[in-house]
């Protein structure tokens, strides 16, 4: 893949250009200093994976994630210094449609790069998913089949929007239960709460109080109840 970096840190911005040159089938697309520059190269110049630092000047990472997303969608994966201490402004930017969080590796004194585990994993991941979407797949025609009573939903860590802009068009008379099925991740509570209130904000005649996190192993549930009496 093609990846840009942005980050208004210059050792945080080697130490991302390391990681990178250090995996085969990557390359370096090019490198900004805050979102104006971000957005801009991006528009110019598209690239398969952005790596996105959050706290810049001039503009934001969470702001530049916006406008990218909407003038020149790419991958997003929001590299930041501590991805729990910047938690709300991680889940705005995924709200934009960031794909996921890991914090930045460190350049040590003698130019070695520490931490770097986490993110050549998350770079893997999304090479996989970028690489498939270019894949074109037979559309089948769906089968008739009586109205559902239950519909579930795959959502990932940027899946606030898409799942709110699935949900807006339903009737209000639609009378099925969601079931949004969230993807594996290690802050599960924190994403609940900001996937419902992303959810209840967009769509509060199609979301019910019951949100919550059900106990189960691998992945977790977010359960999204819809306005139904058969619902329980």
């Amino acid at each position: 893949m093609r990846i840009g970096i942005v980050n208004d840190v210059r050792a945080a911005c080697e130490a991302l250009r390391r990681v990178v040159d250090s995996l085969p089938d990557h390359e370096i697309a090019w490198m900004a200093a805050d979102g104006v520059e971000a957005v801009a190269m991006a528009k110019r110049d598209r690239p398969e994976l952005i790596l996105m630092d959050l706290i810049m000047p001039h503009l934001d990472g969470v702001q530049a994630t916006r406008q990218i997303m909407a003038a020149a969608p790419c991958a997003i994966l929001v590299v930041t210094a501590t991805v729990s201490g910047n938690i709300s402004l991680v889940y705005e930017a995924m709200g934009f449609g960031a794909l996921d969080a890991v914090d930045t590796p460190m350049l040590g004194p003698a130019g070695e790069v520490s931490g770097a585990g986490a993110l050549v994993e998350k770079i893997g991941m999304i090479a996989k998913i970028v690489g498939s979407s270019e894949t074109k797949r037979p559309v089948r025609a769906a089968a008739t089949a009586a109205p559902p009573k239950l519909v579930v939903v795959g959502a990932s860590t940027g899946g606030p929007k898409a799942v709110s802009d699935l949900l807006m068009p339903l009737p209000h008379d639609w009378n099925a239960a969601v079931l949004v099925v969230h993807g594996r991740i290690q802050r599960r509570g924190a994403v609940v709460h900001v996937l419902a209130t992303q959810l209840e904000a967009a769509v509060p005649a199609r979301t019910g109080p019951g949100v919550g996190s059900l106990p189960y192993p691998t992945p977790p549930l977010a359960a999204l109840p819809r306005m139904s009496r058969d619902f329980c």
